[in-house]
């Protein structure tokens, strides 16, 4: 795949202080190695633009993103590591922009895509989309910081329940938990979502850099994602893991241990 073709995966629009960030891999925005691959180049090149005040962070119709593609799971649990290790990078890349991101959702928000929401600054969604983090049914577990992330907005309560039982919630059960800000009608995603992008585009740039900044310091969690690291490696050791995604690709019923 040449540069283009990867950075095609997730293109960038840029109308004055506003960008739209899109991942662009349908029909379900998967995220492969590739369109990681061009999330990051995206992000390095947000980083470098001063003149950008707030990403809006998109997917299609269908689906935000469902994350992964278990085709591309590694076999050997080093190759798991470094898988781990560069999803975690990456979405702290994308957490830490000098800009204000908006997760606009669509769709399916699964995975490594509810992941990857979870580490945009502000969260609207139709009420038709479907959130959740469905790893357990594969012998997997959210460990790409989405654990941290969500036992950071939502308590260890509700996280364990979601995390443990792997279902999807409706947009409302989301504003419910505090896991995203609004749900609206799908015909008025659009606009609700560029209304609050206008918003900010008139509010200060230091302002909203040091209240990102400062809100990000006292939640921080040292360690956490560490810990999600060797979890996921201690997994692909074991059989559960292996089953769950023969399973899957097999599109049966898994047997674990």
């Amino acid at each position: 795949m040449t540069d283009n073709d990867s950075r095609s995966l997730v293109t960038l629009e840029i109308h004055g202080a506003l960008a739209r960030l899109r991942i662009n891999n349908p029909p379900l925005n998967i995220l492969t190695r590739a369109t990681r691959g061009a999330l990051l180049k995206r992000v390095c090149e947000l980083e470098e633009r001063e003149d950008i005040k707030v990403v809006i962070i998109q997917g299609s119709e269908k689906a935000f993103s469902v994350g992964s593609d278990v085709r591309e799971f590694p076999e050997d649990p080093t190759g798991g590591l470094e898988k781990i290790r560069f999803e975690q990078y990456l979405l702290d890349r994308l957490a830490q922009l000098r800009q204000i991101s908006i997760a606009q959702l669509r769709g399916y928000v699964l995975g490594g895509g509810a992941e990857l929401m979870l580490s945009c600054d502000l969260r609207v969604a139709s009420e038709q989309a479907q959130i959740g983090f469905p790893e357990i049914r594969l012998g997997a577990l959210p460990a790409a910081g989405g654990m941290r992330r969500l036992v950071r907005d939502i308590g260890p309560v509700r996280a364990r329940e979601l995390v443990l039982r792997g279902h999807t919630i409706s947009a409302q059960e989301a504003v419910d938990l505090g896991l995203i800000n609004n749900a609206v009608p799908e015909t008025q995603l659009d606009e609700v979502t560029e209304a609050l992008a206008g918003e900010l585009l008139k509010l200060p740039s230091d302002g909203l850099r040091w209240g990102k900044k400062c809100v990000e310091a006292v939640l921080s969690t040292a360690g956490a994602d560490t810990i999600a690291a060797e979890a996921f490696v201690s997994l692909f050791r074991g059989r559960n893991l292996r089953e769950g995604l023969a399973a899957f690709r097999e599109k049966r019923a898994p047997s674990f241990e």
